[in-house]
């Protein structure tokens, strides 16, 4: 019996050492993995520890930029005014608060410009202030939905010295019209105060005071001509306008030439037909485009001036001339101030015909060969719309 108990014993405990044994190594394995876990929670931690390090250094970097831009911003010398997309203010720089003297931070930005910029007539992004100055707007879109800035500069001391430039320009223009006008005005002012002292010494006959009279006569329109460009010139294209007859302003037209060899034709105008011109300057204007027909045109031979009604309110006026013509490079300058190509030429006849017709709303065109000669078309929308209809109702 003890040895039969005994190896029941001994069958029974080897079970018992069996699973010990399983316990054992599933115990090791379980003690190396937490092992290796816990290296691998060593390595992550240093990787987040350093991620971290990174982000909070970017992050740091970020926000240095974001105040070194922000100091940059309020440093800039011009207005910087930030918007939203509804287009309400939501930031200022220093300098936008120095000129908008207010709260406008959530206001439109509309009612900010209405309020505190005084608009140029002429130059439609440019303004004043309340202090006096002058700033030039400028609006650029953030792109997306983030809104837009406006940005104001100050333009003050750019605007005086561009002031001072074109007066200064004007000043050496108008000494060098001045100089020239001089010299242009002793030679036939010498001429007519020659033929007049001649007229009163009293042995001239009849028919040689009529020959000095003539001469006397035409140095002294020689001298009106001038002095009439010298004036419009100096208008710069600003003229008084008023009604006339169409009929009227041909009349003086043809009574300025009675004398010379020009064929008018368009005399037989209606007499209900006004124009809304001044008077003075286009007969001035046109009589330089006769006068250069006249010169160009050889002894004997006529100029024509042709005058129409073109469309529904332009007046058409035509110089033709036969005389020598201008070349492509005289055709290039003849508009150019000062610019002449005679011996007694100021060079503001036809500088003058530009002033004039384009403050009429005008348009010029010509044609001219050399040798054959040279046409001048003029056309202002000037005809007025009453005398049209009348026209028009009684055809």
């Amino acid at each position: 019996m003890s040895l039969l108990a005994t190896s029941d014993k001994v069958h029974q405990s080897q079970p018992l050492e069996d699973a010990f044994h399983t316990f054992n190594q599933v115990s090791q394995h379980l003690t190396e993995s937490y092992q290796q876990l816990e290296q691998q929670v060593v390595v992550l931690s240093d990787a987040l520890a350093q991620s971290n390090s990174e982000k909070i250094q970017h992050l740091s970097d970020k926000e240095a930029l974001a105040t070194q831009l922000e100091g940059l911003i309020e440093a800039i010398p011009g207005a910087v005014i930030v918007l939203d997309v509804q287009q309400k203010v939501v930031k200022l720089n220093a300098c936008a608060r120095s000129w908008v003297d207010g709260d406008v931070l959530g206001l439109p930005w509309d009612n900010v410009q209405t309020n505190y910029l005084i608009p140029d007539e002429q130059l439609a992004d440019q303004f004043s202030l309340k202090t006096g100055q002058i700033v030039a707007l400028s609006t650029t879109s953030l792109g997306g939905q983030s809104g837009s800035v406006v940005l104001l500069t100050d333009i003050t001391q750019q605007r005086e010295l561009h002031q001072q430039l074109e007066h200064k320009k004007k000043l050496a223009e108008m000494g060098e019209f001045s100089a020239g006008l001089a010299h242009q005005i002793r030679t036939p002012l010498a001429s007519a105060l020659l033929y007049a002292s001649q007229l009163n010494t009293g042995v001239l006959s009849h028919e040689a005071q009529q020959i000095f009279a003539a001469k006397l006569l035409d140095r002294l329109r020689l001298l009106n001509t001038q002095v009439t460009d010298m004036l419009n010139y100096s208008h710069h294209g600003e003229f008084v306008k008023q009604p006339v007859k169409l009929t009227t302003f041909i009349k003086g037209l043809s009574d300025l030439y009675q004398d010379k060899p020009v064929a008018f034709e368009g005399r037989d105008a209606e007499e209900s037909i006004q124009l809304y011109i001044s008077k003075n300057a286009l007969l001035g204007a046109i009589g330089n485009l006769l006068d250069n027909a006249l010169d160009a045109t050889k002894s004997g031979e006529s100029v024509t001036c042709s005058i129409s009604l073109n469309g529904y309110a332009n007046l058409r006026i035509t110089v033709a001339d036969q005389g020598h013509g201008l070349s492509k490079k005289q055709q290039q300058r003849i508009f150019e101030p000062f610019y002449t190509n005679k011996a007694n030429g100021t060079g503001l006849g036809l500088a003058v015909v530009s002033n004039v017709v384009n403050a009429h709303a005008g348009d010029i065109k010509w044609v001219s060969k050399v040798g054959v000669g040279t046409t001048m078309d003029v056309q202002l929308p000037v005809v007025m719309s009453s005398s049209m209809k009348q026209l028009q109702g009684s055809m």
